[in-house]
């Protein structure tokens, strides 16, 4: 995988290469960068086997850098935070235990719940890049539509 590559980089050749990682597993996140002009997580994107031409590895477009592979990630927690994404009960459960679903309504969560956070479609989104104080971008908008979806 990539984030492979940049461990190998950092660790063999510069070990002033900064980026970020964490669970290399596809479930944090935080490996997100534009490799080959798409957004992705590192950690779970091949090497390429074609190795006439390089592998174009920069940070996430319309973004602060940091530094080198490293975006200011700030906003976007930020708008996540504004959204409250978490539940927000009127009442306890019937119980006092816990809220139970059925499997339907487990069904409509479906799509909604698999964000990692990782910022790529936002990046990707022209909308965000124009106007990123003021629009929420897709992965925040999805997450709020997760809670309402829930109720």
């Amino acid at each position: 995988m990539v984030l492979d590559a940049l461990q190998m980089i950092k660790a063999e050749e510069d070990s002033t290469l900064c980026f970020m990682r964490s669970c290399g597993e596809g479930v944090c996140g935080s490996c997100s960068m534009n490799i080959d002009g798409t957004n992705t997580v590192a950690c779970l994107r091949p090497i390429d086997a074609n190795t006439t031409k390089p592998t174009i590895v920069t940070p996430l477009p319309h973004m602060f850098v940091m530094k080198d592979l490293v975006v200011d990630l700030t906003n976007f927690y930020n708008q996540y935070k504004f959204v409250e994404p978490w539940l927000k009960a009127k009442k306890p459960p019937p119980d006092g235990l816990e809220y139970r679903q059925s499997p339907e309504e487990r069904k409509k969560l479906d799509g909604l719940y698999e964000c990692i956070l990782c910022a790529c479609c936002s990046a990707s989104c022209p909308a965000y890049w124009w106007n990123p104080e003021e629009f929420l971008g897709p992965a925040t908008l999805l997450q709020a539509y997760r809670w309402i979806s829930d109720m």
